[in-house]
């Protein structure tokens, strides 16, 4: 299931990247200092289609992998 970001942000240091994946229902922190390598360095899930009861599986995901 593809996501669907619906916010971007960019911290004020220029350090830290934040999106909103809407389907998924999670906000990820991107670590940014690095442009040509950002890192997934946080993320929170507050609901949407992936979480225990919504009968998603996950099949194969690198970032929660990581």
């Amino acid at each position: 299931m593809p996501s669907l970001i619906t916010d971007i942000i960019i911290s004020m240091d220029d350090h830290y990247l934040y999106i909103s994946n809407w389907i998924h229902g999670d906000v990820r922190q991107y670590d940014i200092t690095d442009p040509e390598n950002p890192r997934l360095n946080s993320q929170i899930f507050l609901g949407g289609s992936i979480h225990t009861e919504s009968g998603v599986t996950i099949i194969e995901d690198e970032e929660l992998t990581k």
